[in-house]
């Protein structure tokens, strides 16, 4: 039996698979490479990982990394470490 957890990100379901992390003792997910594969909200709106790297469109908040969860157009999800940019030029055409 493959274990995953779907995710509702702004209307996007996402399933995204669990694998055995050893030094842990705990299933964890195992996020797709999203910059190479882009998935997108019914609205158009780019869905991200929030650890990538800061995008040239970014505006970063001063307190922040530059990575997307940093970044003011990013909107977390609240359940894992993925969420939407709302930047323009990230939406699909």
């Amino acid at each position: 039996m493959e274990r995953a957890k779907r995710h509702n990100i702004e209307g996007a379901i996402l399933e995204i698979p669990l694998i055995y992390d050893q030094r842990t003792g705990q299933f964890i997910e195992e996020y797709p490479d999203l910059l190479e594969t882009p998935v997108y909200t019914p609205a158009g709106e780019r869905i991200l990982l929030t650890i990538e790297d800061a995008c040239p469109h970014a505006k970063l908040r001063p307190e922040g990394m530059r990575d997307c969860g940093s970044c003011v157009y990013y909107r977390q999800s609240p359940e894992c470490l993925l969420g939407v940019c709302g930047h323009e030029k990230q939406r699909r055409s």
